[in-house]
């Protein structure tokens, strides 16, 4: 431990530089220190962040435990003590990957928008989601275990409550609409059915530029749907 020693005769001003001096060479003592559980989550946020970027990179079939502890910086063992199993590993990773996609729509914000442009903006926002990491992630795990009681169960208990905040928002963004409640939902429905077949179609390569023209039907079918 560093001691600031403070020789006799010391002036008011030389007081003053002694404690700064002191407070410098202990930084710690005017912050809290950061609790075992908290660095305990942060390591496993890291080995999760770690698990969906390869997910998306290499897809499931070519993932191993090595590379997910060296993309994270850690160690082998820091998968073995947070995670039982790598089984484990994948369900957190859902939870995680339904998380991030649940982060929901403004419906107050886009209420304010004319109705066509409200509809391209949510459209847009559904198709983000769908292609990008997190889904494409998703969709590896998911397909490895299909089969598999605990993966099944761990997608449906993520994605419930996931499906049932945006059904929600759905509804308020589209109910001055001219359509009931079920048909709005219907609709729903019919995007999110359309958007998992484009966003498989878009992980084919030479594919990827060819979808937007069926967003764009999709929105004009929409529209017409809403406003007639």
């Amino acid at each position: 431990m560093l001691q600031i020693i403070i020789p006799p005769g010391t002036t008011k001003t030389g007081m003053r530089r002694c404690c700064r001096i002191n407070k410098l060479a202990h930084p710690q003592r005017s912050e809290k220190r950061r609790s075992q559980e908290e660095r305990r989550m942060e390591t496993r946020h890291r080995l999760v962040d770690a698990t969906i970027k390869l997910l998306y990179e290499k897809g499931a079939a070519q993932l191993t435990m090595e590379e997910v502890a060296r993309e994270a910086g850690l160690t082998r063992g820091a998968i073995q003590y947070h995670f039982d199993s790598p089984k484990s590993l994948l369900v957190a990773s859902i939870d995680e990957i339904a998380s991030r996609l649940s982060q929901h729509l403004d419906a107050n914000s886009l209420n304010k928008l004319p109705l066509d442009e409200r509809i391209d903006r949510v459209v847009d926002e559904y198709w983000a989601g769908f292609r990008g990491v997190n889904y494409t992630a998703f969709i590896e795990i998911a397909v490895r275990g299909r089969q598999d009681p605990e993966f099944e169960e761990a997608i449906l208990s993520s994605l419930k409550p996931l499906e049932e905040e945006r059904d929600i928002v759905w509804q308020a963004v589209f109910a001055d609409s001219k359509r009931n409640r079920e048909e709005i939902k219907s609709w729903r429905k019919t995007l999110l059915i359309t958007l998992r077949g484009l966003a498989l179609t878009n992980m084919i390569p030479d594919e990827n530029d060819k979808v937007s023209m069926q967003i764009d039907q999709f929105k004009a079918m929409f529209k017409k749907y809403l406003t007639e």
